[in-house]
């Protein structure tokens, strides 16, 4: 579904749930069961945004065809950048990162959604890592990754998606998920960041909740998509996109509980 920021999105998810529910409804008991069973087999199909009710949008990017990538988007690295058929589309251009920074949208506080998917093309060499991160905004110091939010973190063609939040001197709190990352498959990441906790959320569901104080780093925070390379190596030919880029302010309370385990502390050995 798409929308303008103008528009209030809880409204906008109960309307398009109440439609679907109805059509599903007037189907025959069979052809119901096995639309849902079909619906819960396609990854990518679920958001946090509809299942918790958040409200209001604030910012939002589907990258609507024809249309020229927004200002507030920065590009950086080596390889090509661009909006393609309502995606934003990264393209590896050699052996070193590329990607794109969402520099006008910081904030310290709220929650981002996005719906992702990445590819190699080539397997003969070493696997970028598809990266969708918070990072420290404007010219805090970005302390080699030291700082930031991941969203998602996976390798092309992998069975597991990672996610995080990595605080100073060198503190990582961290969890994967198993996923079918394969045959370019969507996946739903979202991030809720308060003053208290960080809540991460995929395919709709939320994973984890860490409440532990040293997890949380209170600064704004950038909104960046990367192909990583690995410095020195040959790398796989590979893409990333992403059709939506969604940010929510905390002005609504989830209508759902986001109880669940929080993540695993460890140490975060690239931090300088």
């Amino acid at each position: 579904m798409r929308m303008s920021p103008t528009r209030t999105f809880r409204r906008a998810g109960r309307t398009a749930v109440a439609v679907a529910t109805a059509a599903v409804m007037a189907l025959p008991l069979a052809a119901s069961q096995a639309q849902g069973e079909q619906a819960q087999r396609i990854p990518g199909k679920k958001f946090a945004a509809y299942e918790y009710g958040w409200y209001p949008i604030h910012f939002v990017d589907h990258f609507e065809p024809g249309k020229r990538l927004s200002r507030k988007w920065d590009t950086h690295g080596q390889g090509s950048v661009h909006p393609q058929n309502g995606m934003l589309t990264i393209v590896s251009g050699g052996n070193a990162d590329v990607g794109a920074t969402l520099r006008r949208e910081a904030h310290r506080y709220g929650r981002w959604e996005i719906r992702l998917r990445g590819k190699r093309f080539e397997t003969g060499n070493t696997d970028f890592t598809v990266a969708a991160e918070l990072i420290p905004a404007g010219d805090r110091s970005q302390n080699c990754g030291a700082r930031n939010v991941g969203l998602a973190s996976f390798r092309p063609h992998s069975g597991r998606a990672r996610f995080y939040s990595r605080t100073l001197p060198n503190d990582s709190f961290h969890a994967k998920k198993r996923l079918n990352l394969r045959n370019d498959y969507w996946h739903t990441y979202g991030v809720e960041l308060t003053r208290k906790r960080i809540s991460w959320f995929v395919d709709g569901e939320v994973r984890r909740t860490e409440r532990r104080p040293e997890a949380l780093s209170g600064v704004p925070m950038a909104f960046r998509l990367q192909l990583q390379a690995v410095p020195g190596a040959t790398m796989n030919d590979s893409r990333l996109q992403v059709d939506t880029v969604r940010y929510f302010t905390l002005k609504s309370p989830n209508d759902k509980s986001i109880r669940a385990p929080r993540a695993t502390k460890g140490s975060f050995g690239g931090a300088c």
